[in-house]
């Protein structure tokens, strides 16, 4: 089966779409454990961000085992992942803020 996603820790909670992803579309991510299949919820470009599971709102945002950021809002397993509910660590530290 080819795969449509990656992620490249364990702790991942979001992957790389390595092709556009339509929405209702099916997502195979390559994990470090094996193949995930997920559901896009909407339409995410290449290269964009796909949630694994859900995130609440607050919670830190995993990408190449590496915190990039919190959710601004819950976002759902197969949601898209970016500015819109993903405020980023960078932005946080520019505006004097704790990360």
């Amino acid at each position: 089966m080819s795969w449509q996603a990656t992620s490249l820790a364990a702790d991942d909670n979001v992957a790389t779409l390595l092709a556009a992803a339509a929405s209702g579309g099916r997502v195979v991510v390559m994990t470090p454990g094996g193949e995930l299949e997920i559901i896009a919820r909407e339409a995410i470009a290449l290269c964009h961000k796909i949630a694994l599971v859900d995130i609440a709102q607050g919670a830190a945002v995993v990408k190449y085992g590496d915190c990039i950021g919190e959710a601004t809002a819950p976002i759902r397993c197969g949601a898209w992942v970016h500015t819109h509910n993903l405020r980023s660590r960078r932005a946080r530290l520019a505006e004097g803020q704790a990360p």
